[in-house]
Parts: structure tokens; sequence; C-alpha cells
């Protein structure tokens, strides 16, 4: 995964591409966001159809996850995911209740980048995910 910050308050994820410092980098960038106690939206990017997470990977992730569940909690408004296919964001929509348990924070889904950047940008105004999800459903 890269984690790319240059557009704060909009992060990029991009799940189909490694950053060639590693995970730790990936990590560290994160973290980095949270410390600077500011709200902040993640659109994530592709898919990574090549890697299984390894158990030790997943308990990795999932303890990060717990030391950081109050920063994540109170700085990331939502992440919004971009999936062109529409059988597969209708699937997808499917465990996004158990995202938003995990993680603290609503996932949403669009299907281009520009309607990503759309919806991070009413999330930024204020605009909560329920009513976003419920106008993408009309």
């Amino acid at each position: 995964m890269l984690v790319d910050d240059a557009k704060f308050p909009i992060v990029h994820m991009y799940y189909n591409r490694t950053d060639e410092r590693g995970d730790d980098a990936s990590f560290q960038i994160f973290e980095d966001l949270l410390q600077r106690e500011q709200t902040f939206i993640l659109i994530g990017v592709g898919e990574d159809a090549d890697h299984d997470q390894s158990v030790e990977e997943r308990k990795r992730v999932t303890l990060w996850m717990k030391r950081n569940r109050q920063a994540l909690h109170s700085y990331v408004r939502a992440m919004v995911y971009i999936e062109p296919s529409k059988a597969k964001r209708l699937l997808a929509k499917t465990s996004a209740p158990i995202f938003q348990k995990f993680w603290g924070f609503p996932m949403l889904f669009t299907a281009s980048e520009a309607e990503a950047e759309s919806v991070a940008a009413q999330l930024l105004a204020g605009e909560h995910a329920g009513q976003i999800e419920e106008d993408q459903a009309s």
C-alpha cells in the first residue's frame, strides 16, 4: 500500500501500489497524519488482488489500529473507496458496517476519482456520511 498525503486533507491510499520504503513508511505517514489533529478523508484506490495478508500482517494492522483507535475515530471522517464496477461496489457495501466497526469511521463507495473528490469535499464541508449514502441511493 502507498499512502499519498500531498493533497491533505484528502489522503489517497493506493492498495495496488507499494511504497518502496516498505510498510513501515506507510504506517509512519498515517501516524504523522493523525498527529496533526486535523480532520481528513481517505480515498482508497485500487485493489491488491495478488496480496493475501499473513497472520502476522493482520495482527500488526490490528494492533496498530487499536493503538490509534481514538485518533482514527476523531480525525478520519471516512474512507471513500473508488470501485468502477457497479457489481463490485454493491458487493463491497455489504462489508461497510464491519469496516466501520473495526476502523471507527464509515466507508463510502464511488465509481470514479471525480466522484470520490466530490464526496470528500462534501464530508469536509460537514455533511454526514449517512446522508451522502442516502443521496447516492436515490
